[in-house]
C-alpha cells in the first residue's frame, strides 16, 4: 500500500517545478520579450454599456542585458502620454510617464502595486519581459482552451503584485493562450489570446487578438495589434527619458 502511495505521488514529485515545463515557460517568456519590437495597437475598454478605445505605439529594446520597454498613445504626437520601463537583472524596474513636449516626467512605483496601463485592465507590470527563474513553478497537468492542447502550470513570483499566476502554455508553439492573476483576495484578471489570430512573424508567434477581464468588475480590455515589425532596428536613444521627455517617439 505504501510503494502504491508513492507510485501515485510521483508524477506530482516529478513534476513539481519540472525542468520540462521550465524549458516550455521560457520558450514562451523568449517569444514574448526575446526580440526587438515595434506594434500598433488598438485598444478598446468595454465596462457595462460604456465603450471606449485609442491607439498606442508599442516598442520593446535591449540593451545588453537591459530591457527598455516603451508605450506611447495616440499617433505619437508630441503631446501624448508615454511610458518608459527599464529592467535590469537584479535591479528593481524604473517606470516613468510624460505627456506633453515641455520635458514633464515622473517617477512611477513598480513592485507590489499594480499600476493601471492607460486605465485598463492591463498593467505596466503585465507588459514588463519575464523569465522563468522569476517564479516557482508547479506543473498542474493538460488541458485544452480553444482546441489548443496545453500545459496548464502554477507559478509564484518572487516579486510583484501577484500572489500566483495559473498558465495555460500550448504544447504545440511557445505561446502563453491564457493566464489566471490571483492576488491576495483571490481570483482577480483572466487574460485570453485568441488562438486563431496566433501569427507567425519568422521564428516568432505573435497574438494579434487577445483580452483582459476583471473578474470582480466585469470590466474587459480587448487589444488588437494592427501592425507590427519584429527585431526593428531602433536606435537606442528612442529609449531613453530624454527622448520621453521631448515626445519624439519612433515613427513606423
Amino acid at each position: 500500500m505504501r510503494k502504491l502511495l508513492l507510485l501515485l505521488l510521483l508524477p506530482v514529485c516529478v513534476g513539481f517545478d519540472g525542468e520540462h515545463a521550465r524549458e516550455a515557460l521560457d520558450s514562451a517568456f523568449h517569444n514574448l520579450y526575446g526580440a526587438d519590437v515595434l506594434a500598433g495597437v488598438e485598444l478598446v475598454v468595454e465596462d457595462g454599456a460604456q465603450r471606449s478605445g485609442f491607439s498606442y505605439a508599442y516598442g520593446r529594446k535591449h540593451s545588453g542585458a537591459e530591457v527598455r520597454t516603451l508605450v506611447y498613445s495616440a499617433d505619437g504626437d508630441r503631446d501624448s502620454t508615454r511610458a518608459l520601463l527599464f529592467q535590469r537583472p537584479g535591479e528593481a524596474d524604473r517606470i516613468f510617464l510624460a505627456e506633453g513636449s515641455v520635458g514633464r516626467v515622473r517617477a512611477v512605483a513598480a513592485g507590489r502595486g499594480a499600476t493601471s496601463f492607460f486605465g485598463s485592465d492591463f498593467s505596466y507590470e503585465d507588459m514588463r519581459a519575464k523569465r522563468a527563474e522569476d517564479f516557482r513553478i508547479e506543473v498542474l497537468g493538460t488541458d485544452v482552451q480553444d482546441g489548443e492542447p496545453c500545459r496548464v502550470l502554477r507559478l509564484r513570483p518572487f516579486d510583484g503584485p501577484y500572489e500566483k499566476l495559473v498558465v495555460w502554455l500550448s504544447t504545440e508553439r511557445p505561446v502563453i493562450v491564457r493566464t489566471d492573476y490571483f492576488d491576495q483576495k483571490g481570483l482577480w484578471k483572466r487574460y485570453r489570446a485568441d488562438v486563431r489570430s496566433l501569427s507567425e512573424q519568422f521564428e516568432w508567434w505573435v497574438p494579434m487578438h487577445d483580452q483582459m477581464l476583471d473578474l470582480r468588475t466585469g470590466r474587459r480590455t480587448k487589444r488588437h495589434v494592427r501592425n507590427i515589425i519584429v527585431d526593428a532596428a531602433v536606435p537606442d536613444e528612442m529609449f531613453t527619458t530624454t527622448q520621453l521627455a521631448r515626445g519624439r517617439m519612433p515613427a513606423f
